[in-house]
């Protein structure tokens, strides 16, 4: 590509199509250690909290970025630049352009891990405005090493409008005849060695929706996702004994 020809008008950023999937495939290979196979980016492609955005330079996907979102939180995932225009400030321009989408949709907070000796990647997020906050030991293996976690706050969140309620039955009170349970925040169906939190309140006098029931169920996955917005975490105990 010549520099002088490449300009804002010969690219875009725009979510990807399926058809997209076996391009961002191949970048992922020459990309990473440990690469996501065409199966796996097909999954994360259709699981309702995920988003994948690519980088289209003239008539070629030259990059993507994956992330997730549950609320007003966002998790990122992948970031991907081919490697002969690496060093031509792409990635930047892509991350700024997911995380403008992102903020448009109410996403307040993005968080990533990053191994410890990836020094150019952990240079590259704090340019883009991420703090470290802590490290999970021994996150990542081949070779072993702790990752490192960084988060981005929204210095000027936008207002986010209402949700609608729709008025229909709650996805686990229609997949009842089915025999399918589904977690309501990201509505990834429950399997048989799923672990998940089922809640069920029955709101009292004092409350706005008194004589009301509500229940759902939350998957593990995102039940760690939303406790990152408490102020306070839960406790946790372990049990001294587990019965067989």
């Amino acid at each position: 590509m010549e520099k002088a020809k490449a300009n804002a008008k010969e690219w875009h950023v725009r979510k990807a199509l399926p058809e997209d999937l076996p391009m961002i495939a191949e970048i992922e290979k020459i990309s990473f250690h440990k690469p996501w196979s065409l199966m796996g980016i097909e999954s994360f492609y259709y699981k309702k909290t995920s988003d994948i955005y690519v980088w289209r330079d003239r008539a070629r996907i030259s990059g993507y970025i994956m992330a997730e979102h549950i609320l007003e939180q966002g998790e990122l995932q992948r970031i991907a630049i081919v490697p002969f225009i690496r060093n031509m400030g792409i990635g930047s321009l892509l991350y700024q352009e997911f995380r403008d989408r992102y903020r448009k949709i109410g996403v307040e907070t993005i968080y990533l891990e990053v191994r410890e000796s990836n020094t150019a990647a952990r240079h590259f997020y704090k340019k883009c405005g991420f703090e470290e906050y802590g490290r999970r030991p021994k996150y990542y293996s081949e070779p072993m090493e702790d990752a490192i976690l960084m988060f981005w706050d929204d210095p000027n969140p936008l207002q986010s409008l209402p949700l609608e309620f729709e008025d229909h039955a709650p996805y686990n009170e229609a997949c009842k005849e089915e025999h399918q349970m589904i977690c309501n925040v990201c509505g990834n169906e429950l399997k048989e060695k799923t672990d998940f939190i089922e809640i069920r309140k029955e709101w009292g006098y004092f409350s706005e929706k008194d004589t009301e029931i509500h229940e759902f169920k939350i998957c593990e996955r995102c039940y760690d996702r939303i406790i990152k917005q408490f102020e306070v975490p839960p406790k946790v105990t372990e049990k001294n004994e587990i019965l067989s």
